[in-house]
């Protein structure tokens, strides 16, 4: 089953939201960012998400010039929603 929420963060100091779809595998749980501005996915690898455990996600095809603290921003959101409803 599906699930979707939003999640609030900051970069650059401006605060931008997403919305983020979630699918649920044997092996993983996938996170796709919807919703976001088009700015921010220039900086992003694409739209995926993979965690592998409760702890550990990553964005799958990241690169050096990929925007590191960008990433982190929603790492840390998608953490913080997911942690908040365990």
């Amino acid at each position: 089953m599906a699930r979707i929420f939003n999640i609030y963060f900051n970069y650059d100091s401006i605060s931008y939201h997403a919305v983020v779809s979630v699918r649920t595998t044997p092996f993983y749980t996938e996170y796709s960012l919807n919703s976001i501005s088009e700015d921010l996915l220039a900086g992003l690898p694409g739209n995926k998400i993979i965690s592998l455990a409760p702890d550990h996600f990553v964005f799958q095809n990241a690169q050096k010039q990929h925007s590191v603290a960008l990433m982190d921003a929603i790492i840390v959101a998608i953490k913080d929603h997911v942690h908040t409803q365990a």
